[in-house]
């Protein structure tokens, strides 16, 4: 049997594959018919990021392949989920003059919203997301809905999201490789936030912080806005880094990590010691609950801080009504919430994708785990214009967010907008019938983002790890 009226989502993650196969519901849940995790041997994806298709594509077979000898279910396409270090976002003002008189019609707001679709990338990059923020009538009031508002100019920020080419293609030729058509790509870090947050969250501010284990992907919301995307190139894999330097064998490490591992060091058990096998019988590694708790709290600070940059980098760290959700594979660390809200001030909690699950599918589908690639089949689900079916198959084709039309019209390079020096104010002009729409402006570059990266690229070429001091 064919797909049918399922839709298959497939999150690429640096240590595992998760294949998840749901539909919706009447109610609007998501039910899951089975889901699969594989793992990805270690050298086949990197931070977010395809280093061997080759090992990669096995991880995706395996995981394929499971789920159709359960269910019966052949499964030929799917979405995905993209991360890694690459992502990039700008921020583009752009804007047009009312078509009719001095009434905001929908036409205006379309006509706003296909010139930025309507620009191609950078060399070597893609458009992801085209998330559009509030928008402002005659540079005076701000408004979420800008139909039927009086006024001669409608001018809005746009938050471009832009991925590396190469690292999309190569996401796409692992699918094909299995014979599974990408129907379409999303971003993790919202699709993370689909799958956790609630409606009022989204309106009162919040951040979402999905701890996986080569990245850390963090989306901003506020007045139900996606304000910002970022990417931490760091993950729960620093901390089996620093585990493994204890001498403690690889392949213990991560159950090590996570049976008996905590977040705050004052709160593990100063007397208790755990033991793992060695080489040999008489080899086995011994450490105790507070050294390894001590690991983990060094490391998860590292994180949290390079976190918290991002959100700063928002502009909405001080509106975050809601506080911080955390979720992914790193987020069910023992008292992470805890260490989190004592080193930040900020309301936490851990979360699944519970609110967005039918009850059947919390027990199978309710892990913060796999709260990403819940989120994909939210994102796929919600996409205007959708059959709801996974039974036609799409070219992989980013799609931008609350845009409904497709392109038209002749393509201005982003490249071109990156040479124009006034990159700070929208320049005036007279509203005229038969004015043109004016050209945009660069989009804001930030050096700060290149001294994080350089802090972070630093940070991951040391040659040694140094010991914490437990």
């Amino acid at each position: 049997m064919e797909n049918g009226g399922y839709i298959v989502a497939i999150d690429l993650g640096s240590n595992t594959v998760t294949v998840v196969v749901g539909s919706k519901t009447d109610d609007g849940k998501i039910k899951i018919l089975d889901q699969e995790i594989s793992a990805v041997q270690n050298g086949g994806m990197v931070r977010g990021e395809i280093k061997n298709i080759d090992l990669v594509s096995q991880s995706i077979k395996t995981a394929v392949n499971a789920i159709e000898s359960r269910t019966g279910i052949r499964i030929t396409e799917a979405y995905t989920g993209i991360s890694g270090q690459h992502i990039r976002s700008v921020k583009q003002p752009y804007y047009v003059f009312a078509s009719r008189g001095d009434e905001i019609r929908q036409e205006d707001v379309r006509q706003l919203h296909d010139s930025m679709r309507n620009v191609p990338a950078p060399d070597g990059e893609k458009i992801l997301q085209i998330i559009p923020q509030n928008y402002v009538i005659d540079d005076k009031e701000e408004t979420a809905n800008p139909v039927g508002t009086f006024g001669n100019k409608l001018a809005s920020t746009f938050n471009i999201i832009l991925g590396d080419t190469v690292a999309i293609n190569r996401l796409e030729m692992a699918l094909k490789r299995v014979n599974i058509a990408p129907m379409g790509l999303y971003l993790n870090a919202i699709a993370a936030g689909e799958a956790v947050l609630t409606p009022d969250e989204k309106e009162e501010g919040v951040a979402v912080i999905d701890i996986g284990a080569g990245t850390t992907d963090i989306v901003v919301y506020q007045n139900n806005i996606i304000r910002h995307v970022g990417i931490v190139p760091m993950g729960g894999n620093v901390i089996n880094k620093d585990i493994r330097s204890y001498g403690i064998l690889e392949k213990h490490v991560e159950s090590l990590k996570t049976r008996y591992g905590e977040a705050v060091r004052d709160a593990a058990q100063p007397d208790k010691y755990i033991t793992t096998p060695g080489l040999s019988a008489k080899a086995s590694k011994e450490i105790s609950a507070q050294n390894l708790a001590a690991i983990i709290e060094a490391r998860m600070l590292d994180i949290i801080d390079f976190a918290i940059e991002e959100i700063k980098k928002s502009g909405y760290h001080d509106k975050l009504g809601a506080g911080v959700v955390l979720t992914g594979g790193g987020a069910k660390l023992k008292h992470i919430d805890l260490l989190f809200k004592n080193y930040t001030g900020l309301d936490v909690r851990v979360a699944g994708a519970e609110s967005n699950l039918e009850e059947e599918s919390l027990n199978l589908a309710g892990d913060p785990a796999i709260a990403t690639a819940i989120g994909l089949l939210i994102r796929a689900y919600n996409e205007p214009g959708q059959s709801k079916t996974a039974n036609r198959a799409r070219p992989l084709t980013p799609r931008s967010v609350n845009d409904e039309t497709s392109p038209s019209g002749n393509k201005r390079s982003l490249n071109d907008f990156y040479q124009t020096q006034n990159t700070n104010t929208i320049q005036e002009e007279n509203p005229d019938e038969d004015q043109q729409p004016p050209t945009p402006p660069a989009p804001k570059t930030e050096n700060s983002v290149k001294r994080f990266f350089n802090k972070l690229r630093t940070y991951f070429e040391e040659d040694e790890i140094e010991d914490n001091e437990i």
